[in-house]
């Protein structure tokens, strides 16, 4: 009975877009929600023919549940495949060479510019600030910060991109 009832509710299950693991699933909930109902006289077998129906019947509508659930309803199917277009690999590596080309910049840069561009734009410091940090008044670190730019722009100008 067992075997007989499954082919029909796994066949149920495929056709509504399951798998074999999730008829496996639907029936042993069905069967056991069949075998409570009859022990606890919710279900009256009058028949073989009966009982197969009744487990059909409960295993259709346990599926249609699942179907019906959010959990169901928000499962996302990732393809584990992913593929790479040639151009954006070729974008990765020049960004990263350039990336590279610009820390040896910034290394080639004297202390002084080195910390003046990273007060202002990694720790993002007025410059009445970076002027005390750096024993100067704020007319001067502008002045400094303007240079020091300049410099590393020369410093990098080989480095292909539109926008610097």
């Amino acid at each position: 009975m067992y075997k007989v009832n499954f082919i029909k509710v796994k066949r149920y299950v495929l056709k509504n877009s399951g798998n074999e693991q999730q008829a496996k699933d639907v029936y042993q909930e069905a069967f056991l929600a069949m075998w409570r109902n009859v022990k606890n006289d919710k279900f009256t077998a009058k028949s073989e023919t009966a009982i197969n129906g009744y487990i059909y019947k409960i295993a259709k509508n346990k599926w249609m549940d699942h179907l019906r659930s959010s959990r169901y309803k928000n499962t996302t199917f990732i393809n584990r495949e992913i593929e790479y277009d040639d151009s954006e690999i070729d974008e990765i590596e020049t960004q990263s060479k350039k990336i590279k080309l610009l820390m040896t910049a910034i290394d080639k840069l004297g202390e002084r510019c080195q910390l003046l561009l990273k007060l202002f734009y990694f720790e993002r410091r007025p410059f009445k600030e970076i002027a005390v940090i750096m024993k100067m008044d704020a007319a001067s670190a502008r002045n400094a910060k303007y240079r020091c730019q300049e410099e590393l722009k020369k410093m990098t100008q080989n480095i292909p991109n539109e926008s610097q």
